[in-house]
C-alpha cells in the first residue's frame, strides 16, 4: 500500500516559485539542491485534465508539518 501524501497548502494559494518546487511550499524560504525535500508527486485536476506537480519543502517541513 503507498503511504498517503501529507496535506499541502491549496495549490491555488501557492506562488509559481512555489508551485515549482523553488521555494518551500509552507514557508516560502528559497530551496537549493542540498536543502530541498522532495515531498512526492501530487495529481492536480485541471477542468477535464489530470497533471502532475512536485512540491517541495526545507528541512523545517520534511513531511509537510507546518509547525
Amino acid at each position: 500500500m503507498a503511504p498517503t501524501p501529507h496535506a499541502l497548502p491549496a495549490i491555488s494559494t501557492l506562488s509559481q516559485r512555489q508551485q515549482r518546487g523553488m521555494d518551500c511550499v509552507h514557508c516560502g524560504i528559497v530551496l537549493t539542491a542540498e536543502t530541498a525535500v522532495d515531498l512526492g508527486p501530487r495529481r492536480l485536476r485541471i477542468a477535464d485534465h489530470i497533471t502532475h506537480w512536485f512540491p517541495r519543502a526545507c528541512r523545517r517541513h520534511p513531511k509537510g508539518v507546518t509547525s
